[in-house]
C-alpha cells in the first residue's frame, strides 16, 4: 500500500470499543444447474473477524434504502496475512450474494459492498439479515445439504 492506512491506525481504538465477532464467511462463487434448477455455488466456508454496527441514515440513502429497519446494518470484515485475496482467489473480498453467519446462528446477506479495501485487508458491506439459511446443496463442499 501507498500512503497511510488510517483503519488499521484506528482500529485497536474500535475493537476496544466494539469487539469484533468470529463468524464463518460464504463467498459466492456462481451458479450451477442441478436437475433444470438454478442454484448458487459457495466456496469453502472461513472464519473471518466482523465488526457488525447499524447503517447511519446517510448510507441508508446512499444505497437507496431509507426506510430499511433493524434488519440491516454494515459490517467491517477484516482479514489477516492468510487471508487476502490471490491470484488464485476472486476479487474483492466481499460481495453481493455473499453470506455471513453470526455465532447466534443468524444469516446475513451481504446486499452492497460500501468500500472496498482489499489489498489492505478489509471491507464494509451493507447487510440484510435473512429469515431462512441460505441452500448450499450445490456447493461441493456441503454434502448435499441445503444448510449449515
Amino acid at each position: 500500500m501507498i500512503g497511510l492506512n488510517l483503519h488499521k491506525v484506528v482500529r485497536d481504538v474500535i475493537t476496544a470499543v466494539h469487539p469484533d465477532e468470529e463468524c464463518t464467511l460464504y463467498q459466492s462463487i456462481g451458479q450451477v444447474n442441478v436437475k433444470g434448477v438454478v442454484k448458487s455455488k459457495y466456496s469453502e466456508p472461513q472464519s473471518v473477524k466482523v465488526n457488525f454496527q447499524p447503517l447511519d441514515t446517510q448510507a441508508l440513502q446512499h444505497l437507496e434504502r431509507v426506510g430499511d429497519t433493524k434488519a440491516s446494518e454494515q459490517i467491517f470484515l477484516y482479514s489477516d496475512m492468510m487471508m487476502p485475496i490471490s491470484a488464485g482467489q476472486r476479487q474483492p473480498l466481499l460481495r453481493s450474494g455473499d453470506f455471513i453467519k453470526r455465532i447466534d446462528g443468524t444469516w446475513w446477506l451481504i446486499t452492497s459492498v460500501i468500500e472496498d479495501w482489499t489489498r489492505d485487508g478489509w471491507a464494509n458491506a451493507g447487510i440484510s439479515q435473512q429469515i431462512t439459511a441460505p441452500d448450499f446443496s450445490a456447493s461441493d463442499w456441503s454434502k448435499g445439504d441445503t444448510n449449515v
